[in-house]
């Protein structure tokens, strides 16, 4: 039987984005499939979670590095992978994120979720924005086809690396509807009095937090007799010592660090609205994640926003404080404009399925074995 690798060093809790990929293309892929073997590399600290929560009929192996050690990844992973591919002879290598290791016969394909080291390289720390800067554009001259997660992050990959279009396959990311469902939610999960707008994601400078809280605070001074606050979940990622400052100040603006997944579930179903105030992403999984629990959002018109969000979201533009207030005085007081949009939102959430990703990343699959 074709054996088929995944690379899932990404997968352990607190992993974001890339690790909700690897979960849900894993699980839709053994729904789906049946001519296939699937091996998972998983984290070595992570070997006893990924086996929880990823499906048992899929093997896993563990990593000769942890995940909380990425300078001796870098340093074993080539002659790791190197000594799997004699040992597992698998035949193809998909790889979630940026890297393709040398293999002396299995095909690769890597997925590339975003190129935001090309076009905003001051959201990284320098020792990781150098090490990016060598290792994807080798990454991606070494695959043999790229799964990109938009057609904005397709265009992208063309424009910055002259891949040939037809090396490239657009398949939308989706969101887990199970997981993401009003059922999941108890009220036991409350961690805010009152009415409160939501916002999620690292504390990043790509996250564009300070100019959300100069429009909320824009927006109060208006209107003296509002309670409404403004909660922001995210881990703390870099270049935040100003952000939590902009915190201590105002206490309407409630930062909760990370939460556990029923406070999260509570946070969207509760918000007035959902805000991503982010000028560049790949995709953005929150504001199908707010729909999900019929929350309309307003989000940035920038990079793959517009893409994901289709009509369903109030848009504005990131880099003007004015615009972004304008959210807070469209969503908050226009009754039917909102109704208009959470309508719009159910439509458009359709679009989205991780059945639908599955099934055409097994397309890819097949595709490349086959030549």
């Amino acid at each position: 039987m074709t054996k088929i690798a995944i690379n899932c060093a990404f997968y352990y809790p607190k992993a974001g984005g890339i690790k909700e990929y690897i979960y849900n293309l894993v699980w839709n892929l053994h729904k789906l499939n049946s001519e296939y073997e699937f091996v998972l590399y998983v984290p070595a600290d992570y070997l006893a979670y990924a086996e929880e929560n990823l499906p048992k009929e899929f093997r896993k192996i563990s990593l000769a590095f942890s995940s909380k050690n990425p300078i001796k990844r870098s340093l074993l992973e080539g002659m790791f992978w190197r000594q799997q591919e004699r040992i597992e002879k698998f035949d193809l290598f998909h790889s979630p994120f940026f890297h393709a290791p040398k293999f002396k016969h299995a095909k690769i394909i890597l997925t590339v979720h975003d190129l935001r080291l090309e076009v905003f390289p001051n959201t990284y720390a320098k020792l990781r924005y150098y090490f990016l800067k060598y290792k994807v554009p080798r990454s991606i001259k070494r695959a043999n086809h790229i799964i990109s997660i938009s057609e904005f992050t397709k265009s992208e990959i063309i424009k910055f690396y002259s891949v040939p279009p037809n090396k490239i396959t657009a398949i939308l990311e989706a969101v887990n509807r199970d997981f993401f469902n009003e059922k999941n939610i108890s009220s036991t999960d409350r961690k805010v009095e009152g009415k409160f707008v939501f916002s999620v994601g690292h504390v990043e400078t790509r996250k564009n937090y300070l100019r959300l809280i100069d429009a909320f605070e824009r927006f109060c001074d208006k209107h003296s007799s509002t309670d409404l606050k403004l909660v922001i979940v995210g881990q703390l990622s870099h270049d935040f010592d100003e952000f939590l400052t902009r915190v201590k100040e105002n206490s309407r603006v409630i930062y909760l660090n990370f939460v556990d997944s029923n406070t999260l579930l509570w946070l969207y179903k509760n918000a007035e609205f959902f805000i991503m105030p982010s000028y560049y992403e790949g995709f953005g999984f929150p504001p199908l994640e707010a729909a999900s629990l019929e929350t309309i959002s307003a989000v940035s018109n920038t990079s793959s926003l517009p893409e994901v969000c289709g009509e369903a979201a109030f848009y504005f533009d990131p880099f003007d404080v004015f615009s972004i207030e304008q959210a807070f005085e469209r969503l908050i007081f226009d009754e039917k404009y909102k109704e208009s949009l959470l309508e719009k939102t159910k439509v458009n959430l359709e679009r989205f399925s991780w059945k639908k990703n599955a099934a055409d990343t097994i397309g890819v699959y097949a595709k490349l074995l086959d030549k």
